[in-house]
């Protein structure tokens, strides 16, 4: 009995580590920048999105869905947890008109609607950030020192409910960057 419970632990381990080594990031954060211009610090971000099979057969079926950029600005400290001193939200709504053949993008915060004749020139779109306002410098303590991170994603709950179950728990909804963060 003691050498079946150590086969199928042994089993579970293997299966782990082969779907984290099956695993690759669909959203690769390639580069960012905070910057300042009149006292007012910008974000840019460039990144590249790829999209699973399955998501680029949904949206091109019509269905739409939402991506989301997440930014964070914290304190760095040493010991204590990190305070968040500014959060952003970038979401866009990503849409394919079938019969016309064109892919749109609403961006959510703004309401504005960009048109695309293709899904790389869409995605190529949604990938950069130029020069998001974030803040103030003057609200920034100088002698605290900083981290910034970002992380882009879609939000399974912008899916139609008949869909979200199986986007759950299918890698081929999984479509999101890690954390990337870096000092300012």
């Amino acid at each position: 009995m003691k050498m079946k419970i150590n086969k199928l632990i042994n089993i579970i381990i293997a299966m782990l580590v082969l779907s984290e080594l099956c695993f690759a990031e669909n959203i690769n954060i390639k580069s960012t920048e905070i910057y300042s211009d009149k006292n007012i610090l910008y974000l840019d971000v460039n990144s590249e999105i790829f999209f699973t099979k399955e998501a680029r057969k949904a949206l091109l079926q019509g269905i739409s869905f939402e991506m989301h950029a997440d930014f964070e600005l914290r304190t760095k400290l040493k010991w204590l947890f990190k305070k968040n001193v500014l959060k952003k939200k970038i979401s866009y709504k990503l849409e394919h008109k079938p019969l016309t053949d064109i892919y749109l993008v609403t961006n959510l915060v703004t309401g504005t609607i960009s048109y695309y004749k293709n899904l790389e020139s869409t995605l190529n779109f949604i990938s950069k950030i130029n020069k998001m306002e974030l803040l103030n410098k003057n609200k920034l303590n100088e002698n605290i020192d900083y981290m910034a991170r970002i992380r882009f994603y879609i939000d399974i709950d912008s899916l139609p409910s008949p869909m979200r179950p199986r986007a759950y728990f299918s890698s081929d909804w999984n479509i999101s960057s890690n954390w990337h963060e870096w000092e300012i």
